[in-house]
């Protein structure tokens, strides 16, 4: 065995843990069972221990999502555990990351699912499909605050972005938290474009494409202040083979 692992025993099990996510992504990659995934995102719901029933949520909605909107229910397992990862190479919170990846697109669930299943869309529905990190943060806002204000902002930290504005911070809240909110929803935002950008064969809506010709240039450009972030996460993409 390693030294490594034989000085710090408690490596070994973090260590299996993000092979298995490898793993899983390589087997979904190569069409292979893609509940792998979700079987790694439900222990880790388990193993947080999340309070105030964060964890029967979570798991309601993953549920709800297996019913009519697979599509966004992947793209949330994956941008749960890339949000995850990207926290804790930069230092930050990996279980809120981890919760507000993984219902950050919940408000979808509202709309028809066909919106979500690699088709070129209309303006008029574009427009429609703008509203969910607003919907989001209302459908959680009284029962996970915290959750809801990452599902709320994770579109509107970039110039031509939408959602939440700092003005729906609850009055109380001190600038630490609000900080944290903000630093977590950037981790989020940045997953999912390059979960968006793998996985999708869509055209990009909101202009990120124009005058890059990479996705490490386009991430760049669209968070101009956050590009070591952006770097580890393409770090761990690559590493997950995502």
């Amino acid at each position: 065995m390693c030294a490594v692992f034989l000085c710090f025993p408690d490596r070994i099990d973090i260590f299996v843990k993000r092979t298995n996510i490898k793993n899983a992504f390589t087997m979904q990659k190569a069409g292979g069972i893609s509940m792998e995934i979700s079987d790694i995102v439900l222990k880790k719901i388990d193993d947080y221990k999340p309070k105030g029933g964060l964890d029967h949520t979570a798991r309601i909605f993953m549920k709800l999502g297996s019913i009519n909107h697979l599509h966004v229910k992947k793209h949330q397992e994956r941008v749960a555990l890339l949000s995850e990862e990207i926290a804790i190479r930069t230092g930050k919170d990996p279980k809120p990351a981890f919760f507000g990846g993984l219902m950050h697109d919940i408000a979808k669930f509202l709309l028809p699912h066909d919106l979500f299943e690699d088709r070129n869309i209309s303006d008029e529905e574009y427009q429609k499909i703008k509203k969910h990190p607003v919907k989001g943060f209302e459908i959680l806002k009284d029962f996970h605050e915290f959750t809801a204000l990452c599902a709320g902002f994770h579109h509107a930290l970039y110039e031509s972005g939408y959602g939440l504005t700092l003005k729906d911070f609850p009055p109380d809240w001190d600038l630490e938290l609000v900080k944290k909110v903000l630093d977590v929803s950037i981790i989020i935002s940045i997953a999912d474009f390059i979960d968006a950008y793998t996985h999708r064969k869509t055209s990009i809506r909101d202009g990120s494409d124009k005058g890059s010709s990479s996705l490490e240039e386009m991430l760049k450009a669209k968070y101009p202040n956050d590009h070591q972030t952006v770097e580890v996460a393409l770090k761990v993409q690559k590493e997950l083979n995502m």
